[in-house]
């Protein structure tokens, strides 16, 4: 009777450090599940509050503000506060420009390649599924040959017919191929983040351009009506000067000034058009297209939205989930890195059918029947000039990279948020200043013009009083619409769950270019 053999020690030892290893691999816990630690505030250093010079505001200031909101309380809360699925573009209260997005949203070609993105993604993924699934072919062969017999001294006819069903299946050890198929789910879900944070963006840059156009439009009325005032101005001072009582220079400097507001006149034109065919563009149609606004100026915003937590705005923010997707992707490759590295073990059976016939001068003889065979293969990587070791060195890398980038980018959107808050109120209180300069520079006109009426002054205080305040007037529509940009880019900032709803297009990929 045969005595059982010992173990050396030595390769006890080695499978000792081989089954550890599987374990701790096939078992790891993932170093990236969960966002890496950065610290965040509980709150925004300038919170959710009035300007520091509100309480200056002017009673009539006061009241027009209240009104401006009034036709919005059925869709805004009192606080002006919006939750992550508001379309927060419907807080402007013009239907023109909800149209607008919302075509944007369906038609901008950007968009629809990012939705083919989406698509790529998604299959990607199903292929890399495939890796955990058993592999079946099928094979028919038919051969016919002709030998020579020597003994038998004729030929010999052989027919072969092979069927076969091969399967074949590597056995996921230590979890790499369902680490490599989560990855690519990762993936496919950061490209969807990807397009949210798109659909985001673009939302903004309509209204953008919207409200672009309408200020073009706002300041063409404008210079309009100061190109007539300053008409207006150039017939007094001409008929004072062919009555002797003015001089040729005070006609010269105000036809200098009707000249300047035609210039001033033309270019903004040129703007509006200009505009126009951007906005078009971006809503994915021809540059040709005309828009008629149907506002005169620039809307009146509601209440401040109430910022909450940063971690909150944090959460509804696409491009920083993106990131943590990647990121988490990223941890998975490494894990199957190492995986790779590891022995792998295939399995494979081939069941099949088999029929012979062979043909001599003696006789038929036929033989048929089912057969198979079956196998398992043991097989380890022993050298592959350090290449997988450098696979898992890089993609270590690559985690450390993306964990950088998670930070620069909370960093980066909680600093988009807090300069979109200060901007705003200090964009609100340059406009409470501007009413004051355009009301005092009126006030200055009245009088100089009386002063030069009645022979007292000369024309230069008027020009100058007619410059300043028409200045003054382009400033505070100009402020205005920075007020309007502000708070765009607050909502912006902001970011929102609305973009998780959004379905993709019927007809991608049918349209033509």
């Amino acid at each position: 009777m045969n005595r059982p053999r010992s173990i050396d020690p030595q390769a006890a030892a080695y499978l000792q450090a081989a089954t550890w290893l599987i374990v701790a691999v096939g078992c790891g816990k993932q170093v990236a599940d969960d966002p890496p630690p950065l610290t965040v505030p509980s709150t925004f250093a300038s919170g959710s509050e009035e300007p520091p010079d509100a309480k200056d505001q002017k009673p009539n200031d006061r009241a027009d503000d209240d009104e401006a909101t009034r036709d919005r309380s059925a869709r805004t809360r009192k606080d002006g506060n919006l939750n992550g699925d508001s379309q927060w573009w419907t807080e402007f209260g013009d239907p023109q420009l909800n149209e607008l997005v919302e075509e944007a949203l369906r038609n901008n070609r950007s968009v629809r390649a990012r939705w083919a993105r989406v698509q790529q993604a998604h299959h990607f993924s199903r292929q890399a599924r495939a890796a955990r699934l058993p592999q079946v072919g099928a094979s028919v062969a038919l051969t016919r040959a002709r030998g020579i017999n020597v003994a038998l001294g004729s030929s010999v006819d052989t027919t072969v017919l092979n069927a076969s069903l091969p399967v074949s299946y590597e056995l996921n050890l230590y979890g790499r191929f369902a680490r490599e198929h989560n990855a690519t789910r990762l993936e496919r879900d950061a490209t969807r983040s990807d397009l949210e944070t798109l659909s985001l963006g673009l939302a903004a840059e309509v209204s953008e351009a919207f409200f672009d156009l309408v200020d073009a439009r706002a300041r063409q009325a404008l210079l309009a009506e100061q190109l007539q005032t300053n008409q207006t101005f150039y017939e007094l001072v001409r008929l004072r000067f062919e009555r002797g009582l003015t001089s040729v220079v005070d006609v010269h400097q105000q036809r200098q000034q009707v000249a300047a507001s035609k210039a001033d006149l033309a270019l903004v034109e040129g703007q509006a058009g200009v505009l126009e065919k951007q906005l078009a563009v971006l809503i994915g149609s021809e540059p040709g297209r005309k828009f008629a606004t149907a506002i005169e100026g620039m809307p009146k915003l509601a209440g401040e939205p109430q910022l909450g937590a940063p971690a909150s705005v944090l959460a509804q923010r696409p491009d920083i989930k993106a990131i943590q997707q990647r990121l988490k992707a990223a941890d998975r490759r490494v894990h199957a890195a190492i995986g790779a590295h590891l022995p792998s073990l295939s399995l494979n059976f081939t069941p099949g059918y088999q029929r012979l016939s062979v043909d001599t001068s003696m006789g038929d003889s036929t033989q048929d029947g089912f057969v198979f065979s079956a196998g398992a293969t043991l097989s380890a990587p022993l050298f592959d000039g350090v290449r997988i070791p450098a696979q898992i060195k890089q993609n270590r890398a690559v985690v450390s990279e993306l964990v950088e980038q998670y930070a620069d980018a909370v960093l980066n959107a909680l600093l988009e948020v807090e300069r979109a808050v200060v901007l705003e109120r200090q964009q609100r209180t340059q406009i409470r200043h501007l009413h004051d300069q355009v009301k005092i520079a009126s006030e200055l006109l009245t009088a100089s013009r009386e002063r030069y009426r009645t022979g007292l002054s000369d024309f230069l205080p008027v020009l100058t009083a007619l410059r300043t305040e028409q200045g003054s007037q382009v400033a505070l529509l100009s402020a205005k619409r920075e007020l309007i940009s502000s708070r765009i880019q607050l909502y912006r900032a902001l970011g929102g769950r609305w973009p998780s709803k959004l379905s993709e297009p019927d007809d991608l990929g049918e349209r033509s270019p």
